[in-house]
């Protein structure tokens, strides 16, 4: 006889719904920005001229995405609740990082990637907006032993809203000087080569960060474990 649906098989259903919805959402997202970069590394590549710049920014949106991802693979570890809204936030998140890509296409003869400082400031002030606003576990009672756990967690965050803001302004107002400067100028291309090496400094840190921050979570993990166990 099959074991009837029961209230403990709903309630882990219901535990790991939020983190199901964000786990699917990015897998979907990625895949898309995945393949788009891959396809548009190939037309900046065949481009007759321009392509010093658009390839560097193509490199630098590509290391903002494996740290994005990276990002979300170490949440997956301590988030247990999320709202609608929350995801709704990742799906803009998303949006704006394929954008990252999109402004590079040599198709038109608009240049396009003027726009890549607006779409980083814009992805960067989502970022920010998620980490401030938005607290999986809100509501959820954590065991004592895992406390120190997330709530460093919680302060990387209050970190990292800081510091994210903070780039998205600086990407904002490069973007508005390039804006400004003659179109024969030869600054906004240093301007924007400034920003995107910066961006990918900001980037590889965030890389390495990720990697400790994970390795410090599997330290914390042991010594709770170690401390349930001596209780």
């Amino acid at each position: 006889m099959r074991k009837p649906i029961d209230i403990d098989v709903v309630e882990a259903r219901l535990r790991d719904l939020g983190q199901t919805s964000v786990s699917e959402t990015v897998s979907l997202f990625k895949g898309g920005t995945f393949a788009l970069a891959a396809v548009l590394l190939l037309e900046i590549v065949s481009a007759q001229q321009g392509w010093t710049l658009r390839l560097t920014l193509w490199g630098v949106s590509f290391l903002i995405t494996m740290t994005s991802y990276n990002a979300h693979l170490n949440t997956s570890i301590v988030d247990f609740r999320e709202t609608v809204a929350g995801v709704v936030i990742i799906i803009v998140q998303m949006m704006t990082e394929l954008m990252l890509f999109v402004v590079l296409t040599p198709r038109f003869e608009l240049q396009m990637w003027h726009l890549w400082s607006f779409v980083y400031a814009g992805f960067m002030f989502v970022t920010a907006l998620r980490l401030r606003l938005f607290r999986p576990n809100d509501g959820l009672t954590i065991d004592p032993a895992l406390e120190p756990l997330f709530a460093a967690v919680q302060e990387g965050r209050r970190l990292g809203t800081r510091r994210t803001f903070i780039n998205a302004v600086f990407a904002f107002g490069v973007g508005m000087a390039i804006l400004l400067l003659p179109k024969d100028s030869p600054w906004p291309v240093w301007l924007m080569l400034a920003l995107g090496l910066i961006a990918a400094g900001q980037a590889i840190f965030g890389l390495f960060f990720m990697h400790r921050q994970r390795a410090l979570m599997e330290r914390m993990i042991d010594e709770a474990l170690t401390a349930t166990a001596a209780d």
